[in-house]
This record gives structure tokens, sequence and C-alpha cells, in this order.
């Protein structure tokens, strides 16, 4: 709503913004709406947050009056100087400046100038474009009832279909890495193979350029429309949007079937189209998709592409044949499985593409998703691998020997020679650490610059301009495709090396085409030394990086020349000249490449840089000692991918193990770890990684792991939850008119609302109130969509039971959880709303609806007085949306220490239960009563024993539970057992 504001309006809202008042609805309301108020002076209401270094007038208490400083400037009228810094600006990093002597240590943390407010105030504007997610498993009366009736054959048919999804997952992977692969492959093929043609029959520069200019900016031309016009999150990488994701915060669209479709055939004709891009991001943000799709069991975008021809039904698979994990806790489980498998068959290295799932992507880990993981990524790789062998030779599949060839490997290792090939010195493990050093700065040169690139593009380049994003694809694609093609067309011929050394050098054959990304020899037979324009006799030595697919010239910058015996001295070699220009112009195709609307990865390219440069360095270290010490340049190479890798992206364990199993350089395990982690020391103190700094430009609400924040823990540790926390709620009541219930839903824009029979006091703000429960706005509308818990009533009598809802054999409780589960077809609140509440009659909208079988009712809650770190752990281990505040002193009816929850103490509690008869009758066998429940043997205690079998210490005798009054109290006669009563008679 448009706010018109008149000059007593002005006055009055801008004393309110310097008041030091208590937030009544929440910090982050007040200080969002204190900023909007662009009209009275948007600095001051920034600087209202700073705490300031210049010396001035303070308070008795140490701290700097607000509004006696901002009327002081302002009767100055002193204007705000622009922030000079507009890197960090777009960062979103605070200054590391230290804070002057006369600032209290309580308050370091707080932003230093209004400069370092501003950033953190447009952080949180952006942050109003995201939803955050809630992984809290559902605990409401329908799912504890259907639980309760699940016997131990249902929960092992669970745990069979996790592994069995897991399985799937990794073979599907399998499948489409090597579905790209041969694509990519063809594509290559064709481009390569018509220059080569016109090279040859032709000559000359215009007739190759053209034919060259139309393969690759077709295919550019294509990805990107593709992107634009279909599924724009289908662009960059993936790996931003699935680590937002997969921390807990939602992103429409980002895990849908055409996303996949999308963006699998744009990073194929990415790589093609010659982009530097690689396919290991966009596999990441597949594998998410894919390991999302099996959990779901079913596809939103196949159900309304069905109902475009008719049909009606939901595109899902039934619940007893693995519809067993449609909440958001095992989905996200799924995601981070699909994320491993993806990079995993992108690479073809398992262990490595697992550990960095783990360590760059997963926020909640678990040694249950580590191991249906490990099945995922070890069977997306042997999938991939049959596939690759049965291709090429098909009849030879029993024969063939696996485990030969490695993705970013250039030779066979039967024939390769690593252990002879890659080796180092104790004296230059320096050296490596000074490679590290430098692969760390470069990333961070690399990620400065591109913060620049990211807001010229946010200027003039929009996401929701499509064409100007497919224009800038194709110019940028001519741009690469024009470079490339005069560094090649400008190059000196060269003498091709003996028959002798050309055999080992040509040996890798053509089982290995798959994995470079083209096939096909030239006219000689040969296929690492193109000829071009040369003669015969000759090659071109600028092709062989840059008339080449880009992982094929990275891998010939690591391991050409690995075949040739160690006594023979090599009569070529990659030239450090070219060498250079290769680095240069990749690091300039990265600043290009990194963002544009196709599907791009950052892999491949920054492997493809630290390699090269790696190698540089590895020949000056040849030049100083001389030629009596025997240098490996291809250890120089594979350590520097590694380090440039980690230099950009800050990982380190999963970086190691990916390098070292695409190259097998296992020998480098010291120096490429040492390398890697200089690369991260250096890195970090430039500014942020390339993944986790374009999270903070997009705003995303990103809980990080608090033990590698100390900025994070020095602010949280300084504040209580009840300075931040809102006290001014909108709650619905356990039954409510439909009416009501559809006014409070259009009127405010809650993902969740907490249920209490006293919902003025709630909205009031000034006093603590009975939760009952809390429910969330999806879980409202599907309930609305589907007409459950709607009943008549008077409106007079005493309301029915909550228990009445519930149905009473297990198929319908089933049946109706199935209409209430989020997945595969999510309800998308903003979009569904106005069409499901449009959909209620007017008769319904005189029902009632009986909220209480549905909402959560236990969710977390904290003191008002805990401390704010305490609360951020809470939300980033569980996952959570939202978590309730209580009063410092609430009332205890009870404790319960470790040793109580333990497998064993409870397995004896519900043996105890049976004996004493006191199972619910909707759980009791069909046709049989408590009576006829059989005795178990495993109750060795009795009430009257101390408080547990593990003999914990806070109580030496068992109470009776007092019992708790609820709103859904039973009518007088109804013969329904309440837990409460149960829990009393057990104790009794």
């Amino acid at each position: 709503m448009d706010r018109r504001w008149t000059e007593d309006d002005e006055k009055s809202a801008f004393d309110d913004l310097l008041s030091a008042r208590a937030p009544s609805r929440g910090a982050l309301s007040n200080v969002l709406e204190d900023y909007e108020l662009k009209s009275l002076q948007s600095e001051h209401a920034a600087e209202q947050y700073a705490v300031h270094h210049e010396t001035s007038k303070r308070t008795p208490a140490g701290w700097k009056d607000p509004k006696q400083k901002i009327q002081a400037e302002i009767s100055q009228t002193v204007h705000h100087v622009q922030d000079a810094f507009n890197v960090l600006k777009e960062r979103g990093v605070l200054h590391q400046t230290e804070y002057a002597a006369n600032i209290p240590a309580a308050v370091h943390g707080a932003p230093k100038t209004a400069e370092e407010s501003k950033e953190s105030l447009e952080r949180l504007r952006r942050m109003g474009a995201f939803e955050a997610q809630d992984f809290d498993n559902t605990d409401n009366d329908v799912e504890r009832e259907t639980t309760l009736n699940r016997d131990h054959l249902d929960y092992l048919v669970e745990e069979s279909w996790r592994w069995l999804l897991s399985f799937l997952i990794g073979v599907s992977m399998g499948l489409l890495a090597f579905l790209v692969d041969i694509v990519l492959q063809r594509l290559n093929s064709f481009k390569f193979g018509a220059v080569r043609s016109v090279v040859s029959n032709h000559g000359g520069f215009w007739a190759p350029y053209m034919v060259w200019l139309c393969f690759t900016m077709g295919y550019a031309a294509l990805s990107a429309y593709l992107v634009t016009s279909f599924a724009p999150l289908g662009a960059g990488s993936g790996i931003p949007e699935i680590k937002t994701y997969l921390n807990g915060v939602h992103i429409k669209g980002l895990l849908g079937l055409k996303t996949l479709v999308v963006k699998m055939f744009s990073v194929t004709l990415s790589m093609a189209g010659g982009l530097i891009a690689g396919k290991e991001g966009p596999f990441i943000h597949a594998g998410g998709i894919v390991g999302g799709g099996w959990a779901s069991m079913g596809s939103r975008t196949v159900t309304e592409l069905l109902q475009r021809f008719g049909y009606k039904k939901e595109a899902k698979v039934p619940h007893k044949y693995g519809g067993y994990f449609r909440n958001d806790a095992d989905h996200r489980d799924f995601v981070g499985i699909g994320t491993a498998a993806g990079v995993s068959c992108s690479f073809a290295a398992p262990i490595g593409g697992l550990l960095l799932s783990i360590e760059e992507g997963a926020s909640f880990y678990s040694t249950s998703l580590f191991w249906r993981g490990f099945l995922a990524t070890c069977t997306g790789v042997c999938t991939l691998h049959f596939l690759a062998q049965f291709h090429e030779k098909p009849s030879e599949i029993f024969d063939a020997r696996f485990g030969i060839r490695r993705d970013l490997g250039l030779y066979d290792d039967s024939i390769a020679l690593y252990g002879s090939r890659f080796w180092y010195y104790i004296w230059e493990l320096p050296i490596y650490v000074i490679v590290g050093c430098v692969a760390g700065a470069l990333g961070g040169i690399f990620i400065k610059l591109n913060i620049h690139f990211t807001a010229f593009r946010a200027k003039y380049i929009p996401s929701s301009n499509r064409w100007r994003r497919f224009g800038e694809v194709v110019f940028v694609a001519w741009l690469v495709a024009t470079a490339w093609f005069l560094v090649t067309y400008h190059s000196p011929c060269q003498p091709l090396p003996s028959k002798e050394q050309l055999s080992y050098y040509e040996s890798s054959g053509e089982d290995q085409d798959i994995y470079a990304g083209v096939s096909g020899f030239d006219s000689r037979g040969l296929k690492f030394f193109p000829q071009l324009w040369c003669k015969s006799t000759e090659f071109n030595p600028n092709g062989q990086l840059f008339f080449n697919p880009l992982v094929q010239s990275m891998r010939m910058i690591v391991h050409f020349g690995e075949t040739l015996p160690e006594k023979i001295t090599p009569e070529h070699i990659i030239g450090s000249g070219l060498l250079f220009i290769w680095a240069l112009c990749i690091f300039c195709g990265m600043l290009f490449c990194f963002g544009i609307g196709a599907a791009t990865g950052l892999f491949i390219p920054s492997l493809a840089l630290g390699a090269s440069w790696g190698r540089i360095i590895g020949m000056f270290v040849r030049y100083a000692v001389g030629p009596h010490v025997a240098i490996s340049l291809p250890a120089y190479a594979a350590v520097g991918a590694a380090a440039q890798l980690g230099g950009v992206t800050r990982m380190t364990l999963s970086i190691t193990v990916l390098v070292m199993e695409g190259t097998g350089a296992l020998q480098l395990v010291v120096p490429m770890m040492l390398a890697v982690f200089m690369a991260k020391i250096v890195g970090d103190a430039v500014g942020m990684g390339v993944y986790d700094l374009h999270i903070k430009i997009r705003g995303a609400p990103v809980l990080l792991e608090a033990a590698l924040e100390s900025h994070q823990r020095m602010v949280s540790d300084k504040l209580s939850v009840g300075e931040l926390m809102t006290t001014q709620m909108t709650a619905l009541e356990p039954i409510m008119l439909v009416s009501k219930l559809e006014t409070v839903l259009k009127r405010c824009a809650h993902q969740a609302f907490p249920i209490t029979s006293e919902v003025e006091k709630a909205f009031a703000a000034n006093d603590s109130f009975p939760l009952h429960g809390v429910i969330k706005r999806t879980q409202v509308l599907r309930m609305l969509k589907h007409r459950i818990g709607l009943f008549v009533h008077d409106g007079m009598s005493p309301w029915p039971p909550a228990s009445a809802r519930i149905p009473r054999s297990q198929e319908e409780r089933i049946e109706l959880l199935d209409k209430l589960e989020q997945f595969p077809l999510k309800i998308r609140a903003k979009e569904e709303q106005e069409s499901i509440l449009r959909g209620l009659t007017d008769d319904e909208r005189h029902m009632y609806i009986d909220l209480r079988p549905f909402m959560q009712r236990t969710p977390f809650l904290v003191h008002a007085n805990a401390s704010l770190s305490r609360t951020y752990r809470l939300f980033r281990t569980m996952g959570l949306h939202h978590v309730f505040v209580g009063p410092p002193k609430p009332m205890v009816m009870g404790v319960i220490t470790r040793k109580d929850v333990t497998e064993e103490n409870a397995e004896l509690a519900l043996g105890m239960k049976a004996n004493k008869g006191l199972i619910p009758a909707a759980a009791t066998p069909t046709g049989g009563g408590i009576k006829d429940v059989p005795f178990f043997p495993y109750a060795p205690y009795t009430p009257q024993t101390e408080m547990s079998v593990t003999g914990a210490s806070f109580s030496q005798k068992r109470v009776q539970l007092p019992p708790v009054m609820e709103e859904n109290q039973h009518n007088e006669g109804e013969e329904t057992v309440d837990d409460n009563e149960m829990m009393a008679e057990f104790w009794s």
C-alpha cells in the first residue's frame, strides 16, 4: 500500500525513528520500516545503528545520544558521502577495521559506520524475496496416530526404500552423465571436423572463421534461449542456489523437472559452444533435482503437462510403492545425496564427490546420509563407466578392463606411468606453499573483479530482461570464439616429433574420446598435433590448447607426454609463452562467462587456469635448479589446478580428493593439501568464496556454521532472544469459522500461525498467552483445498473432540496424510491461495474448521533471556522456520536425561505400557481388545522403582503427572483413552 506523508507525519515518524523503543513487532520489521522512510533522511536512518569512531559528547553510560547526534548533523546540513567501497558494498561484507579504544567491548560487532549499516539494511531488504523452509518433522495428532499403528514390517520397508532410492539416484545420474558426454562429443566433433575440413579444402582466414562462428554462436545462442525462455534458474552453475536450499531457504522452481531438462541441454550446448564453462557445477544442481524427484516419487511438471491434455490425476506414486519421503526433511536429505552423485559422475570420482557434498553443500550431516550417499556415488560412477565402455566396444564388455580411465586423464592408467611422472622433493614443499598463496590471491582477484561484472549485469542486463540476457550470451560467445580462433590462426608452425616419440604421444586410443569431449583424427591420423594451416610434417602448437575442448586442453597441460619412457628426452613440450597466453585468456573468459544467462560451471575453468600457471612455475623451478635435477612439471600443473580451484571456491578436502582421483596424482597428496590449504587462508584474507559471495549478494538468509564465523559469534553472544523477538503475532483459534480464517489469510503474509484460544492477547503484544500448537499456511491451504476438517456446528453446543477428525482405520489415515503432503505438488501460497479461497462456497464459509488434529503440537520454544547464539545453533542444527519465545520462568512438570531417551530404556517403557493395558483402542489388533494384547517379557521394574532403569539422579521417586487440560477435552461419556490419562495411570 502506498503511504502519503504530511509534514506532521514526517516529524512524528522521524521522532519515532530516533526513540530508543523496545521492539514490539520484531526488530527486523522495525529496522526495515525505519530504513524505508526515504524522505526522512535515509542516511540517518542507517546511522542510528552504527557505532562511530570519532569522539563526541557521550552520555554517562558511555553511549552517544543518537538523537542529539542526528539533530546536530541536520542543523549543519551535512550531506552523507557516497560509499567509496562499492566492492565491499556488493559483497555485503563489513569492513575489517578495528574498533576504537573508546568503543565498549559490549558493542563490538555492531556496524562501525553508516556505510556498514546500509550494507546490512540492504541485505535485509533483499531477504524479503526469500522464504525460509521448516525441516522440523510434523508432529500432529494424525501423524502420531498413524505412526502408532505402524508395524515393524512397515519400518523395514521404509528403510529398504531409502537404500533403493539412493541406488536409483546413482544409476540415474550415471545415465545422465553418459548422455551428456555422448551428445557433447558429437557436437564438438561436428564443429571441429567442419572447421578442419574447410581449412584443408579452402585454407585462408574468413571461410574457417565463419564456420567456426556459426557453430560456436549457434550452440551458445540455443543454450541461452533455453534458459532465458523456459527456466531462468537453469543459468549459472546452480551451486549457490543448492547451498541455499540445503541450508533451509526455499527457491521456487529450483528443483523442477523443467529446470533439470533445460540445465542439461544448456550446459552441453555451452561447452560445445566454446564458452569457458564446465559441467561439474550444473551436475551438482542436476543431482539435487534428481534426488528430490526420486524422494517425491512424483512430478509437478508432469502433472501440469498431463492436465493440459485433460488428465486430472496427479503424477505421483502411491505411498506403498515408495512414497514415504514426502516431507521437507527427507526431501532435503535425498537432494543432498543427489548432489553427491552429480559431482561424482561429472568427475568420475565417487569419494571426492561425496566429500564435496558434505563440505560445501550439506548443512545437516548424518551418518545415515553419508552411507546412502556413498552408495549413490559408487553406483553412479559404475553406471557411467559401464555405459561408456559398452558404447565404445559392446562386444567386449565382459573382457574390458575397468578403472584404468580417469575423467581428467589423457591416457589409460596402464600406459600413463603416473608413478614415474608425479613426484616432489622435500625442498619443494615451500614452493608448493607459494603456489597455494598465488592461487588464493588470484582467486581473490577474480572474485573482486566478478563483483564488478555482477553489478554491471544487475544494472544493465537484469535477469528480468531475457533478450538482453540472450544477447549477452551471444556476444560473449562471439568474443571467446574470435579470441580463440585468432590465437590459433596466428600460431607459428613447428615440426612434428620423431615417429618413435609420436607413437608414445598418440597412444591414448579411441576409448578416451567420451571423456575428452571430442572424437576424430586429422588427415594424418593424429589427435594431439593439429595440422590446420601447417604442412603435413608440421603442426600448430597453439591449436593444441586453443583448438580443443576446454577440458581436453586442461588434460593436455597436466598429462601430455606422460607415456614417454623416463630415459627419453621429449622433443616437444607445451611452451611457457603459450601457457601464459592460455592462462590470461582463461582468466578473462571466466570473468565474462561466470554469471551469464546460460548453464556454466566454474570447476573446469579454474582447474585449467591453475594447471597452466602451475606448470609455468614448474618451468621456472626447472630453469633455476638446472638440468641435473629432474623436476616434475605434471606435478606442478596438478597442484596448481587443485590450489586454484580451492582459491576460487574455498573448498579444501574435497578438492584435494577430486583432483587426485581425476588425475591419478596420488603421490602428490601432501603438496596438494598444503597448497589448497594456503589458497584458502590467503583467499579468506582477501574476501569470501565465490559461491558464498553470490549468496550474500542475493540476500538469502543463509545461516553459516557458527564455529566458522567469529564475527557472527561475537554479535550473537551479546544479544538475547528477547531483544530480537516479535511480540505481536497473528494467531488462529483451534476451531474457527472458515470465513474468519479466510480473512486472516488474506490480510497477512505470515507462513506459520500459532494456535491459541486467546488470539487477542497474542496480537496485543503485551502479555504471554497459552500456546496450543502451530500450523503452517501451506497446511491450512491444503485443508481448505481438500475440505479437510470442515464441519457444521451451531456455535453453542460443546465442541467435538479432536479425535473425531481422525480416521479410524490406518488406510484412511494414510489417505488423509497423502492429501496433506507437501511433495511433489507443493502448495505455492502466493500463486494458489487466491484460487483456493475463491473456490470456497458460501455454505462452506459458514462452516467451522478444526485445526487441532493437524497442528504441530510440540513446536520449539526458548526462554526470552536465552542468548541469541544458543537460538542460532538451534535454528541451524534443526533447520527451523520459527521458534517461539516463552517467559523466563516457565512451568515445569518433569525432567528427562540422556539415559532416559536411550533405546533400551524406551523399549522397557513401551513394554510396561503394553503390559498395563494402556494401548489406545485405535491401536489394538482388528477384532481384539486391550486384554487380548500378549504379555511383553521385558519390563524388569515396577512403577514404584526409581526414576528410570538407568538410575537418573534428578528424582528418587516417581510422581503422578497432573492431567493437562487442552482444548480437545472429550465429551462426557466418550470412551476414548486420553494420552494424559494413560501417562498418569502408567506412573501410578
